[in-house]
């Protein structure tokens, strides 16, 4: 049989709980010619009996012989897949129909990306969808997040297997946030990546997956290391391991971060990028502007967090002091209304907001994929990925 054009790569250990579904969001691709490699890292639970349900020839088994862990496991099925392009699923997340459709007609004919993915959207144990995790869809944009956290979402990505190999695949010295160190590797050898803005899979945050898992201890270490390798390698500045965990702290969880922290911090990212070497500089302008947004995030957190503790004025204070140094923003403004609210009323904006991200995802996923386009959720291209 000749070679599929993509490879399908999951690797599983105990996945039972969410692996039916998965599996089934894979087998019911429009996009037809790939083959469905699964590395079963010696799970004792019924993981393989789900798989085998399926009778898809499709469908290709490999055993570890021992437990070997997700980058062991992931550099297996690279050396194994006979597709030109690998593309990454989890036992615990889904894609949606166009998934390999689109990603495919997207790098071939973009042959200058090795990389490429999609935003996703963001799931509970349950099921329900409560956010939209996008990422940057320009070079430029994966270069301004790179030194905060991923710029690619990993799972959804479809990238050229050879080019991978050829660069030594998955780094086993990290078992958390092997992605992340595989993109910015990337990155910092001149390759390019990029997100198209389509939501083409789901992915599933709970205590036990791999995005929940990578914020707690070693994960917070390896994706500090990639960030320090990220600096040290992009800039011309010299930064401490201290001041990496910081800007992973600063990005995805500021409160832990002192005032002065915060500030100095703050300063530090704007810092990075005006040190930037030649190749990877960004014009003022953009500059600004990419300042600017990405700043919301930190500000929206550090903010959301005083309120929900009961520190209204703190989290006026935060917000003017945003307005101060960035200028205006519709999200940032709305909270600062908010902060004149009382808890009771505060608790119920925000369960609104959360029922309505439900349904407006939910509708867009079900809506026939011929007519998206001229569905008014299409037209307003919710970018609320907070």
């Amino acid at each position: 049989m000749a070679d599929p054009l993509v490879t399908v790569l999951m690797t599983v250990h105990n996945g039972g709980e969410y692996l039916k579904e998965s599996v089934r969001s894979v087998l019911s691709q429009i996009f037809e010619d790939f083959e469905f490699l699964i590395i079963n890292d010696c799970s004792t639970d019924d993981s393989v009996k789900i798989i085998e349900s399926f009778n898809d020839e499709r469908i290709v088994i490999h055993h570890n012989e021992k437990n070997l862990g997700q980058t062991k496991s992931l550099n297996i099925g690279l050396r194994l897949a006979r597709g030109k392009y690998v593309a990454r699923m989890d036992a615990d997340d889904m894609a949606f129909p166009m998934w390999l459709e689109k990603l495919v007609s997207f790098a071939e004919s973009h042959r200058e990306y090795v990389v490429v993915s999609a935003a996703a959207a963001v799931m509970n144990a349950s099921g329900k969808f409560k956010k939209i995790q996008r990422t940057p869809t320009t070079f430029e944009g994966a270069i301004f997040h790179i030194f905060i956290g991923n710029a690619i979402n990993h799972v959804g990505s479809l990238f050229n297997k050879e080019i991978i190999l050829k660069n030594g695949g998955y780094n086993e010295e990290f078992k958390i946030s092997q992605d992340y160190e595989l993109w910015s590797f990337l990155i910092r050898n001149n390759y390019r990546l990029v997100n198209i803005d389509d939501m083409l899979v789901a992915v599933r945050v709970h205590e036990s997956s791999r995005s929940y898992v990578a914020e707690k201890d070693r994960g917070l270490q390896e994706v500090a290391e990639t960030i320090y390798r990220n600096v040290s390698s992009l800039t011309k500045l010299k930064i401490s391991y201290d001041d990496a965990i910081k800007l992973r702290l600063f990005y995805r969880f500021p409160h832990q971060l002192t005032n002065e922290e915060f500030r100095d911090t703050q300063d530090l990212y704007s810092k990075i990028f005006h040190s930037l070497k030649e190749e990877f500089k960004l014009e003022p302008s953009i500059l600004k502007q990419k300042l600017k947004k990405q700043m919301v995030i930190p500000y929206y957190k550090r903010a959301m967090f005083e309120i929900e503790n009961s520190r209204s004025k703190s989290a006026r204070k935060i917000l003017l002091n945003y307005h101060t140094l960035y200028g205006f923003h519709i999200i940032l403004f709305l909270i600062f209304l908010v902060t004149f609210l009382d808890n009771a009323k505060v608790k119920r904006l925000l369960n609104i907001y959360e029922s309505l991200m439900e349904r407006i995802i939910t509708r867009f996923i079900l809506s026939p994929r011929e007519s998206r386009e001229e569905t008014w959720i299409q037209k307003l291209r919710i970018k609320f990925y907070l």
